[in-house]
């Protein structure tokens, strides 16, 4: 029993901590906290399933889910899929006063290669800029973005609002 308690912190973890890198640094060094219906383990797959409203948090970090399944490869680098309607996240931004917020139908994360992934009918907020559509991808190396408004080649539109930073103002148009 002692084992599983073990593996399920770790699964918690290593999820929350390989968020994306706009994410508060610190929160990687606080304890992780996991409630849900129900977990399921594998220790030989490395492979831990939350589900039945699931809430992860850790310092800043806040996620929601019906379903949460985490996974860990040979070099210790995690993967996670939450699902839900909606899967929610929420967290304070590195050295600003100002929250990343998602929502979508689902939620990918690749420790390895640092790529968030929302899909159906997904939002992505940082700050005031808020971005929707249903694919957003986020790459956390490059910090660069990637919206569509469609998955399935069905019409679909990307919608952005990108607000100006304080102290900006508009350029004067002369007659």
């Amino acid at each position: 029993m002692k084992r599983h308690t073990k593996t399920c912190l770790l699964f918690s973890l290593l999820l929350a901590a390989s968020l994306p890198t706009w994410a508060e640094k610190a929160d990687k060094s606080k304890p992780a906290n996991l409630e849900s219906d129900s977990v399921r383990m594998d220790d030989v797959q490395k492979l831990a399933i939350y589900e039945g409203h699931v809430v992860l948090t850790q310092g800043t970090l806040m996620i929601t889910a019906e379903r949460i399944d985490v996974r860990q490869d040979e070099q210790g680098f995690s993967s996670g899929d939450a699902t839900g309607k909606p899967v929610y996240f929420r967290q304070k931004m590195e050295g600003k006063d100002e929250y990343a917020e998602g929502w979508a139908n689902r939620l990918e994360y690749d420790g390895r290669s640092e790529k968030l992934r929302l899909t159906g009918q997904a939002r992505l907020k940082r700050g005031e800029d808020d971005l929707r559509g249903n694919l957003i991808n986020y790459d956390g190396k490059t910090e660069s973005f990637q919206a569509q408004g469609s998955i399935t080649g069905s019409p679909g539109r990307v919608r952005a609002v990108i607000r100006p930073k304080s102290g900006n103002t508009a350029p004067t148009v002369k007659p």
